[in-house]
C-alpha cells in the first residue's frame, strides 16, 4: 500500500487553481470517446478546451494524466453510488435490485465517461492501472449476491462470482445502445434490468 500511495503521488497532475480542471476532464472525455485514446492528441483537447496546447501543462504533465482523471471521475461516482445502496438496511434481494438499478442509471448518466472507462482503461500505464479500484464494482456485487443467498427465495446453486460477472456484463453494455430520447426512459430500463437479472437468481417454485 505504501508503494501505491507514493506511485499515485508521483503521477498526480499539477492542475491549476483557476477552477477549470473539471471542465478540462469533461473535454478530454469527449475527445477520447470520439477519437479513441491513441488517436486523440493533446492538440485536439486544447482546441476543444479553447486554449493553446502549451497551456494544458498548467493542468497536466502528460496525456496519461487526463485519461487517469477521466477514468477516476466516472468510476468514483459510480462506486460511491453502489456503496450507498449496498449499505442500506433493507431486504437483501431488494437491495440487490436497487444496486442494479443504480448502476444502470449511473451508466446512462455518464455515457461519455463510461465509454472511455470501458474502452480505454487498458491504455493506462500498468502502474496506474494498479491504483484504480476498478474491481471494486465486482466485489460490491459479489458481496450483495452472497448476502442475498440467505433469502430462501434465492436458488441454492447461485454463484456470487459468476452472478456478479453476469450482472456487470449485461448492464455495462447499456452504454453501447442507449440513446437519450428513446422509447424507454432510463428508469424503465433500470427497472427492467433489475427485475430480469435479479429474478434470474430466484427459485420459481418459491
Amino acid at each position: 500500500m505504501v508503494n501505491r500511495r507514493r506511485e499515485r503521488a508521483d503521477t498526480a497532475p499539477p492542475r491549476s487553481d483557476d477552477g477549470r480542471w473539471h471542465e478540462l476532464v469533461d473535454t478530454a472525455a469527449r475527445v477520447f470517446a470520439a477519437k479513441g485514446y491513441r488517436s486523440a492528441t493533446l492538440q485536439d483537447i486544447a482546441d476543444e478546451f479553447g486554449v493553446l496546447k502549451g497551456s494544458l501543462y498548467h493542468y497536466i504533465r502528460s496525456k496519461d494524466d487526463l485519461l487517469d482523471a477521466v477514468i477516476r471521475s466516472v468510476l468514483d461516482v459510480g462506486l460511491a453510488r453502489l456503496r450507498e445502496e449496498a449499505a442500506a438496511d433493507r431486504d437483501p434481494v431488494e437491495r440487490l435490485r436497487d444496486i442494479v438499478r443504480a448502476h444502470v442509471l449511473h451508466l446512462v448518466d455518464n455515457l461519455v465517461g463510461t465509454t472511455v472507462l470501458l474502452h480505454e482503461f487498458d491504455q493506462l500505464p500498468p502502474e496506474r492501472q494498479l491504483t484504480v479500484p476498478i474491481r471494486e464494482y465486482q466485489e460490491v456485487l459479489e458481496a450483495q449476491v452472497d448476502a442475498a443467498r440467505a433469502d430462501p427465495r434465492v436458488r441454492s446453486d447461485v454463484d456470487p462470482h459468476l452472478s456478479a460477472l453476469a450482472i456487470l456484463g449485461a448492464t455495462n453494455w447499456v452504454y453501447r445502445w442507449y440513446r437519450p430520447g428513446g422509447s424507454r426512459t432510463p428508469e424503465q430500463i433500470a427497472d427492467y434490468f433489475a427485475a430480469t437479472l435479479v429474478d434470474g437468481l430466484l427459485d420459481p417454485s418459491r
